[in-house]
């Protein structure tokens, strides 16, 4: 059976921590795809140098049910 885990949040850090700990839970082979994406979560109407515009992480993590 395939399983899928969405992992999502706006500090970069936490989220790479989040997915590292999740995979490193799965046995070889369980692991079918990964994907990930970065969501602007706001709109800034001008850019300002050294500012950066809120940003979610998120992973779709298909895998294998483990036996």
């Amino acid at each position: 059976m395939v399983r899928v885990k969405l992992i999502k949040d706006e500090n970069e850090q936490y989220f790479e921590r989040l997915v590292n700990e999740f995979l490193s839970e799965l046995s070889e082979g369980q692991l079918i795809n990964i994907q990930y994406a970065t969501t602007p979560t706001a709109i800034a109407t001008h850019s300002e140098y050294g500012v950066y515009p809120s940003v979610e992480y998120s992973a779709f993590i298909q895998y294998k049910e483990s036996k």
